[in-house]
């Protein structure tokens, strides 16, 4: 199956729209705004989009391809280091930002997690590539539906497995706890002021399909998750360019852009300001921006003339 051309349409991720100035939510008020129902993994929402067929399962083995620039072979499911706040009644999930996630105390948790559990046979191994943890091999098992930055806010049972088939996961969910918190590296992070690991948030277990190629637009992107799957499809990918006049310059039929999300808010605000400027050229024809939060808003050339619509609600 292949992607329907966009027709100089641009197909833009980025940071939640909470953190866009008054003069982009002016700006973004005159597009067709819409808000997801419920939240959902960024790539799924660009693959309905282009009418692409979404992974069954395996969002984890994608993800390290995307690292790795291979696929890897073995059952894989990601290992995300998060933060589990108590309540009064249950616990809260809170994803760690890659800022708050030092390589090295990233590498040393797992490295600890994989002394301590990883050792021996038919059990999985721990490792990490970056500030992202894996599993690795041992039997499958179930895993949370969802990635802890679309999960993180709610009640973390919301996304969990449930039944018989979670024993697994739920046993290896205690276990991981437990030596997390005698660790001494959350210690040292406390002590520097960071939230601590008391968790790994198991998700997108399985396994990589071989590759599959398929025409797809261009993609530009840091983003491993989007990066693996445009690799099985033997799809071009490129970096994310912090010169975005090359986008629509390299790609004139149209393109899929990850705006990479930092602790600052110039990214975001330089992406949208320039894709504006892009848009009002003429060099993209639409603009589709999904934010992280949900809202999706659908931007054509002339919007920017519908003075009249105002209505910021969706933004807020």
């Amino acid at each position: 199956m292949a992607a329907k051309t966009l027709e100089s349409q641009a197909l833009v991720v980025l940071p939640a729209a909470q953190r866009t100035d008054l003069s982009e939510r002016r700006w973004l008020a005159r597009s067709r705004l819409s808000r997801a129902e419920a939240p959902e993994e960024s790539l799924l929402q660009v693959l309905r989009l282009l009418k692409l067929p979404a992974p069954e399962d395996g969002l984890a083995a994608l993800r390290l391809w995307g690292q790795l620039e291979r696929r890897p072979e073995d059952w894989i499911a990601a290992a995300d280091p998060v933060y589990l706040q108590a309540g009064l009644r249950q616990l809260f999930l809170h994803a760690l930002p890659l800022g708050e996630l030092p390589r090295q105390d990233v590498t040393q948790t797992f490295a600890h997690l994989q002394n301590t559990l990883g050792a021996g046979d038919g059990r999985p191994s721990f490792f990490s590539v970056g500030s992202f943890g894996y599993l690795r091999g041992g039997e499958p098992m179930p895993t949370a539906s969802a990635s802890p930055s679309v999960a993180a806010g709610g009640a973390p049972a919301e996304f969990m497995p449930r039944g018989e088939d979670a024993r697994a996961h739920d046993q290896l969910q205690g276990e991981v706890q437990l030596c997390l918190h005698e660790s001494r590296i959350n210690e040292r992070r406390e002590q520097a002021g960071l939230r601590p690991i008391n968790a790994l948030w198991f998700w997108g277990g399985g396994s990589a399909a071989p590759s599959r190629p398929m025409a797809l637009p261009p993609l530009y992107a840091d983003d491993p998750l989007f990066r693996g799957y445009w690799a099985s499809r033997g799809a071009k990918v490129s970096g994310w360019p912090w010169d975005l006049d090359r986008l629509a310059e390299e790609s004139p039929q149209g393109f899929v852009a990850v705006v990479p999300v930092t602790g600052a808010d110039e990214p975001l605000a330089t992406a949208l300001k320039t894709l504006r400027q892009l848009l009002d050229r003429g060099s993209i024809k639409k603009l589709t921006l999904l934010f992280s939060d949900g809202l999706r808003a659908d931007v054509g050339r002339f919007d920017r003339l519908r003075w009249w619509r105002r209505d910021t609600g969706l933004l807020e």
